[in-house]
């Protein structure tokens, strides 16, 4: 057996997501992942492979955290469905400024600088945004059948609306509007759903 390396392989991956939610793929070089994780170019190249494969080690992990955060905001019983529903737009119009670095979410900084020559990271990318999407969607047949949403309305239709404003938001708060713009503009979306009177 190997013996196994001197370091946290998570930590570092984490670090180094970070490092590329900060400067992109294309602005972050190997000698800046080497000094935020502490490592050698060396020991980066034997353990990670490439900045390609170290970007789709670092996606992956940021994927899977990121739907993980987000399940746990959507997931629970049809009578509190409506309310996580507007917890994920509120949530969606404070989680960048939650970051004193203001830095966005790595997966839409994938689509956004349109990384090239990586199918590994758009497959994980498209995976990520359709795990989010089926528990938005599942969310919102939950609040339909507590009788809160319009039983006739498209779930999947209202997810990627959903969707849509929780990343135009992330955008909007790069850009420099405050929290309680992007709240106004959450609650705006919200009163937006097709609420039922008993909602």
């Amino acid at each position: 057996m190997g013996r196994p390396p001197g370091f946290d392989r998570n930590k570092v991956i984490q670090l180094v997501a970070r490092q590329f939610r900060r400067t992109g793929y294309a602005g972050t070089s190997m000698d800046e992942i080497a000094k935020v994780s502490g490592l050698g170019r060396g020991s980066l190249y034997a353990a990670f492979g490439d900045k390609g494969k170290l970007y789709s080690q670092s996606l992956a992990d940021y994927c899977a955290r990121n739907e993980a955060e987000w399940a746990a905001v959507l997931d629970g019983p049809d009578a509190t469905a409506l309310e996580r529903l507007h917890a994920y737009l509120m949530r969606s119009a404070r989680i960048v400024h939650e970051d004193p670095e203001r830095l966005g979410c790595l997966v839409t900084g994938f689509v956004v600088e349109g990384v090239d020559d990586n199918t590994a990271a758009d497959a994980r990318v498209r995976q990520a945004l359709s795990a989010i999407e089926r528990s938005l969607s599942d969310c919102v047949v939950a609040a339909q059948r507590h009788g809160d949403l319009d039983p006739a309305a498209d779930a999947a239709e209202i997810s990627r609306l959903l969707m849509a404003v929780n990343r135009g938001m992330e955008v909007m708060a790069r850009a420099g509007f405050e929290p309680d713009a992007l709240e106004r503009v959450a609650a705006h979306a919200y009163a937006g759903l097709p609420l039922t009177r008993a909602s």
